[in-house]
């Protein structure tokens, strides 16, 4: 597991867990994105959305990896789930990550806790949640590739 220290000073330094960094950074974040995300859904899109096209996809024509985040974003906090799955599914797979995250380090933390002495915190493989989004966001890519591909095919 990677350790992260606090501070130059080696002799007093406190070395992080890497997943320690991610759940204080989670906390932090978690309601500042909620209350920006219905503030969007609820009025931002309409005023805003329209600035937010894809620069790669109205210079090549094809879209990026990130394409339909926006929309996706826009529809899970309209509440309507399976078109922001269908607009880009790494947004639902980013939330239900975070999520899980957060009660996987909670549950461990607090067992090795009630364990005193007994054993020492098992560590989560952040790497893991990475390289699942990895996967997502590129196989999502790939289907809309295709799809363009099957259109483009079924035209000519």
């Amino acid at each position: 597991m990677k350790y992260f220290t606090s501070c130059t000073n080696r002799k007093n330094s406190h070395r992080y867990r890497a997943e320690e960094i991610f759940y204080q950074v989670g906390k932090i974040f978690w309601l500042p994105f909620c209350v920006v995300g219905f503030w969007f859904a609820r009025g931002g899109y309409g005023k805003y959305g329209g600035d937010m096209s894809c620069a790669i996809r109205r210079m090549c024509g094809f879209p990026c990896p990130g394409c339909g985040g926006t929309r996706a974003f826009y529809y899970l906090f309209q509440g309507n789930i399976s078109e922001s799955f269908r607009q880009n599914p790494i947004v639902l797979f980013g939330i239900s990550a975070y999520v899980h995250f957060m009660l996987l380090y909670c549950w461990r933390s607090r067992r090795s806790a009630r364990q005193e002495g007994k054993g020492h915190f098992q560590g989560i493989h952040v790497e893991y949640y990475a390289y699942a989004a990895i996967f997502v966001l590129l196989s999502q890519w790939l289907v809309k590739l295709a799809n363009i591909l099957v259109l483009l095919v079924e035209r000519a």
